[in-house]
């Protein structure tokens, strides 16, 4: 397994927030309260999915650089 430096994990913030805000713009709604109501299952229409998905993989990606950091 491949260690991430600093500069790696802020990239990945950078990038990650890029696309989350998107994604907050094309819906909405902020990722926070995308990521609650998604876990829960209240959002998977099957008409989004694959956006949603997405959106929640970024998300996830943002929280593990977060914790990283």
């Amino acid at each position: 397994m491949a260690t991430l430096t600093l500069s790696d994990i802020l990239d990945d913030l950078r990038a990650a927030d890029q696309v989350l805000r998107k994604f907050e713009q094309r819906y909405w709604v902020s990722s926070d309260v995308f990521y609650d109501l998604y876990s829960q299952g209240k959002l998977d229409d099957g008409e989004n999915l694959e956006d949603f998905s997405e959106w929640a993989g970024f998300y996830k990606i943002k929280q593990h650089r977060e914790d990283l950091l």
